[in-house]
């Protein structure tokens, strides 16, 4: 067993990166069209981790073309390194076969057969990982690629309570991850934005009245302009928070409201992941989340 260098390093954490978008077409309701792109993710992610690991048993070696070709040159590699074997191969291959029939042959993937990709991708990966580098997909963290101290903390946090089976603290973690960096970047993009006080005053019948209505209009459009500015998906972030509920900071601490419950191990996966690939996908596009763009405030 080596240690895995960083080249190796940053080459598992694209494949575990489209592992977890295998996971999100995969979370139900299943709809074909995300039931195809789970398949294709999933056989996509094994295969982005066979060439790494080709890569690091012999960096002289180009990893081959076809699929089952890669399979062969990598459990040939492991073999003349003393590493092992590959495990489970049928499985992988199976997926791949799965991936074929979708992306070939209009033959789309049932409800059951998108599971056991789910499965079949993960216990093929971790048997490798741990097999080479003494890894497993669950130890590889995206939260690394994160810049701001703070929401790194709480999406670590979200990492960790998931991994010791804490769905509802994960889940909460991720929302609260979440909702601060869109929190930093918010007032930059759109202006001030308040919860609980601020409303806009109208005049009705010559006197000047709170005008709440109003003041949740123009509070949604603000968060409809932010994620659109972010390019952030609004059905997935709805879903996202369907699961998660939100999170309000207050002087006297965090307060998660409206979390699913009771939370599926699957659900509290799917808002850890999504969590951090959204804040990776906002710092990438607006670099430091308390200077976005570079700047404090627009003019």
């Amino acid at each position: 067993m080596s240690v895995a260098d960083p080249i190796t390093l940053k080459r598992l954490v694209v494949a575990k990166q489209l592992y977890r978008q295998a996971l999100n077409y995969s979370i139900p309701p299943f709809v074909t069209a995300r039931k195809i792109l789970a398949v294709i993710c999933f056989d996509i992610s094994t295969e982005t981790s066979l060439k790494s690991a080709i890569s690091f048993l012999d960096s002289s070696k180009q990893p081959a073309d076809s699929f089952q070709a890669v399979v062969q040159q990598c459990e040939s590699l492991m073999q003349k390194s003393g590493v092992g074997t590959l495990q489970d191969k049928s499985n992988i291959e199976h997926v791949h076969d799965l991936r074929n029939d979708a992306q070939h042959k209009a033959k789309f993937p049932t409800d059951a057969e998108v599971n056991d990709c789910r499965t079949y991708t993960n216990d093929f990966q971790n048997k490798l990982l741990n097999t080479l580098w003494g890894l497993s997909l669950e130890k590889i963290s995206l939260t690394d690629n994160i810049q701001n101290v703070e929401v790194k903390k709480l999406l670590s946090d979200a990492e960790l309570n998931l991994s010791s089976g804490n769905y509802n603290g994960a889940a909460e973690n991720a929302s609260e991850g979440l909702s601060m960096a869109l929190n930093f970047v918010k007032q930059s993009l759109v202006g001030h934005s308040s919860m609980f006080s601020d409303e806009i005053m109208t005049l009705s019948f010559n006197k000047p009245k709170a005008n709440k209505k109003l003041s949740e209009a123009i509070r949604r459009m603000q968060d409809t302009l932010t994620y659109i500015s972010l390019g952030i998906n609004y059905s997935e972030y709805l879903r996202f928070r369907s699961i998660a509920g939100y999170t309000i900071f207050t002087y006297g601490g965090n307060s998660s409201t409206g979390m699913k419950q009771p939370l599926q191990s699957f659900e509290a996966e799917y808002a850890v992941h999504y969590s951090i690939d959204t804040v990776i996908q906002i710092e990438n596009q607006v670099g430091d989340l308390k200077k976005p763009f570079g700047r404090e405030y627009w003019e």
